[in-house]
């Protein structure tokens, strides 16, 4: 299943601020290009934004699922799994990124990457810095932790025949947590609840929970 649009509950705008401050990268430079080490012909390069990004990367861990995501914390540093590549964003701006067919999909790749930091960066205005608590428990969770609060009717609506299969595939963003219709009924309004306090505004998100 290709990847969705995490940030479709963030397209609200973060406070009454003027667009261009909610812009944190305009560009991109690339710096260096090298041969690719996983695909022949293919290249892997390194790429400089004109604005440091270091605020917003906590949120972007924040914001994809864990399966396609690792933080170190210590230092900032971000890999995710994405676009059927691999790609490092650094607090100073670098980006590296693998797995691309030529200059031309490098920028049309930018481009995406680009959107994913001022997407991370309105999230930044409107609720401000993740805590280290919600990075912490973002970094533990399990497929198991989800499970414990899904309404476990192994309904198959979501697509998946039992919910312990549903609640490790949201982990991978292979499914979203929207997806499961029972968890928009009333009756279950408490795990829905639970859910909320549990993991919070960012990792909710991750894990693809639409309100509308």
């Amino acid at each position: 299943m290709g990847d969705y649009d995490i940030f479709s509950m963030l397209k609200e705008a973060a406070e009454e601020k003027p667009a261009e401050e909610k812009v944190l990268v305009n560009e991109f430079e690339i710096k260096q290009v090298l041969p690719c080490f996983t695909t022949l012909g293919y290249i892997r390069f390194i790429a400089q934004a004109n604005h440091e990004i270091g605020e917003a990367i906590p949120i972007i861990f924040l914001r994809f699922p864990l399966g396609k995501a690792t933080y170190i914390e210590e230092e900032n540093t971000l890999t995710l799994r994405l676009f059927n590549r691999m790609i490092t964003f650094f607090p100073s701006g670098k980006i590296a990124v693998t797995n691309t067919k030529d200059d031309e999909e490098a920028k049309e790749v930018l481009e995406k990457i680009r959107g994913i930091i001022n997407e991370a960066y309105t999230g930044y205005l409107k609720f401000g810095k993740p805590s280290r608590e919600e990075i912490e428990a973002a970094e533990k969770v399990s497929w198991m932790d989800v499970y414990s609060y899904l309404p476990k009717t192994n309904c198959g609506k979501c697509g998946y025949q039992v919910c312990s299969a549903f609640a490790a595939s949201l982990l991978q963003g292979e499914v979203k947590l929207s997806s499961c219709a029972p968890l928009r009924e009333s009756a279950y309004l408490s795990n829905l609840k639970k859910l909320e306090q549990t993991f919070g505004k960012y990792l909710l998100c991750a894990l693809g929970w639409d309100r509308t």
